[in-house]
Order: C-alpha cells, then structure tokens, then sequence
C-alpha cells in the first residue's frame, strides 16, 4: 500500500479529518505504510503527500480531510450554498442550518499509544472543545494533564506533542470506550446512540497492557456494557478529571489516579 492509499483508508476508517501529526501516528502504530529505511512517518511528510494528491484530500492548515467529510468541529466542508445568497449574507454557516442529527453525532480520536502501553486510560469520548482542537482532553477547565504530570512527577507539557510524549515515555495510552454517540454538549448524561470502538482489537495488538483505568464512572459502566474485563487485566474506577466533577478536589484526584499509574 503506499502513503497517499494509507491516507485515505485511514480517514475512511475514522470518518472524521484528522491533522498530519495524528496520522502519521496512527500509521506508524498500524503499520499500513512503512518507509523503506523503516524510519518513522512524520507531519511533514504527510502534508508533502497529501498536497502532492491534492485530487484526494481536503487541506487546511494541518488539517486533512476527505472532500465529503464533515467536520465535526460545526462547520461542513464541501458543502453547496445556494444561488440565493448575497454579497449581504454574513460569511458563517448558522448552527440552525446544520441538521440536527450532524450537531449531535460526535466521533472520538485515534488512540494515543505506543509498543511500550501497559496501561490504558479510557474515557467516554471527547468533548466538544476536543474536537473542534482535535485533541484529547483540550478544556483547559479538565485536570487530566495536569493530574498526569503531577503523579509523574514531571512538568506540566505545553504543547500536544509534549502531552503524547509525557505519555508514551511512562507507558500510558489513551482512548475512549466510544468510537461515535449522539451528545448534546458535551456531558456524559447526554450520550446516546453509542458505537464503541475496536478495544478487543486494541488489546490483541497490545498484548503488554497490565491494567485499565477509567476517567469517570460513566466510561467503566460503557466498557461493561460492551465488553467482558481480562482476567489477566486489573481494572481501576477512577474520578472523573472533567470539569463537572468539580465536588472532589485535585488532592484527591491525584491520590486515586496514582494508585492505577504507579
């Protein structure tokens, strides 16, 4: 298979866009596409592919998509806009115009992860403002980064580069319990229509994973719903890092996490 078809089955496969730094990551741990020097993707090349096959693919700025996929962030990309519309029309798709059931449905991430994952942190899905940033737990109001550094011991990360490296180092992945739902906003209590993602999948090509935490209880109470738990796997009911948990403190947030990261 070569880059640019391993591209655009993986944007099939996710159905939503994705920037160059989640695909090369998510070719490097698949393996559909490896490089003759057996060296690692990078962005880079992947915006140099995706702009050479520009037929193939939809750019804007390091955001790749599909030419008919729909970008879950509440705008739509290609979309046809009547004949009727004048120079008077403002220049923004109003939500009202977006049908309802596109403003509901939302689609989690690629799993963060690594050869080296022993622990896997599940959640229920993204939240709206991760997926306009397509980033994991991107709220600056959610304390996961900031629980994850403090029991590692380390610096907080700035960037979303430093925050996948913090993890991958100390043999954490990162991912959802859904693959898609229909959510107004973005709590929990909210989910609907669920489709999980291929965590049986995950598991069989991370055969070193020792143990599963759960941010929240509503991601555990999924995993059961679609999943039977390993014997061979500890599982840990973590408290949420969402900012609607906000009745228990990050002291003992951070007491609870350490127990399932240490």
């Amino acid at each position: 298979m070569k880059l640019h078809e391993a591209i655009e089955n993986l944007l099939k496969e996710t159905g939503r866009p994705m920037t160059t730094n989640e695909i090369a990551d998510s070719l490097n741990n698949n393996k559909w596409y490896q490089k003759k020097d057996k060296s690692l993707i990078d962005a880079f090349q992947i915006h140099g592919r995706t702009r050479k096959y520009s037929n193939l693919f939809s750019r804007k700025g390091s955001t790749i998509s599909l030419p008919a996929q729909i970008v879950q962030s509440g705008t739509i990309a290609p979309i046809r806009v009547s004949k009727k519309i004048t120079e008077k029309t403002p220049n923004v798709l109003m939500k009202a115009s977006i049908p309802e059931e596109i403003q509901l449905l939302k689609k989690s991430f690629i799993p963060i992860s690594s050869v080296n994952t022993k622990i896997l942190i599940l959640g229920t899905m993204p939240g709206d403002e991760s997926i306009r940033l397509g980033e994991y737990y991107a709220n600056p109001r959610n304390r996961f980064w900031k629980v994850m550094s403090t029991i590692l011991n380390e610096k907080t990360p700035e960037t979303y580069d430093e925050k996948k490296l913090l993890l991958k180092n100390y043999g954490i992945g990162l991912w959802d319990v859904l693959k898609s739902a229909e959510r107004e906003g973005s709590l929990d209590i909210s989910i609907s229509k669920e489709v999980p993602n291929n965590l049986e999948s995950f598991l069989k090509t991370h055969k070193q994973v020792l143990a599963i935490g759960f941010n929240g209880k509503k991601a555990e109470v999924l995993y059961d719903k679609f999943f039977s738990r390993r014997s061979n796997i500890k599982y840990y009911s973590l408290p949420s890092t969402s900012p609607a948990n906000a009745g228990i403190n990050f002291e003992t947030i951070c007491e609870q996490w350490e127990q399932a990261i240490n």
